[in-house]
């Protein structure tokens, strides 16, 4: 009958003789040695383990933060693209005619205008152009003058206060002489 050689056979005959050959204290200093090696090494591994759980829960907080960006950003360019489209659907919409416009609205106010003065039009941007005109208020009180601001900027037409002057009476305190310079946009021609 063949024998079956295992490999490493004559060294584990050399260290179980050698075990043998130990006393019961060497014994047992070994069996601690070999355990506290084991230790050792599992607290190796497990150090390993935990560091390596540790990144890549620091990687999946990162990318969490990053999704977080990524959807307020995108809330953020669809509320912009929205205002955006709101205004762009102004702009396309009827041009106000400023003259008529500002004569209606002083006179819902029941308001004299003073002098009108058309400061032309000039383009703001691709495609865009502005038309600009001046009025002027004599010995208009500080409500009325507030309440023909709101309602220019309250409009729903594509209206705007580009500048207010204002001078106080020396005659009457409670009078302004004003001038404002409102503005409205529209798509250009060409």
């Amino acid at each position: 009958m063949a024998r079956i050689s295992l490999p490493f056979k004559d060294q584990f005959e050399r260290l179980s003789a050698a075990w043998a050959s130990l006393s019961h204290r060497e014994r047992r200093m070994l069996g601690l040695m070999a355990a506290a090696a084991a230790v050792f090494v599992v607290a190796l591994g497990f150090t390993s383990l935990r560091k390596n759980i540790n990144t890549r829960e620091a990687a999946i907080a990162t990318k969490t933060q990053s999704m977080e960006q990524v959807v307020q950003l995108a809330e953020g360019y669809r509320e912009a693209e929205q205002a955006r489209q709101r205004i762009e659907a102004r702009i396309k919409g009827t041009p106000v005619r400023l003259f008529s416009y500002l004569e209606e609205l002083a006179k819902k106010q029941e308001l004299s205008l003073g002098d009108m003065q058309d400061r032309g039009t000039d383009s703001v941007g691709d495609g865009i152009s502005r038309s600009t005109v001046e009025v002027s208020f004599a010995r208009i009180d500080l409500r009325s003058l507030t309440g023909f601001l709101n309602e220019i900027e309250k409009s729903q037409q594509l209206v705007k206060v580009e500048k207010l002057r204002v001078r106080g009476r020396s005659d009457d305190p409670n009078a302004l002489d004003a001038a404002v310079t409102v503005s409205t946009y529209s798509l250009s021609k060409g």
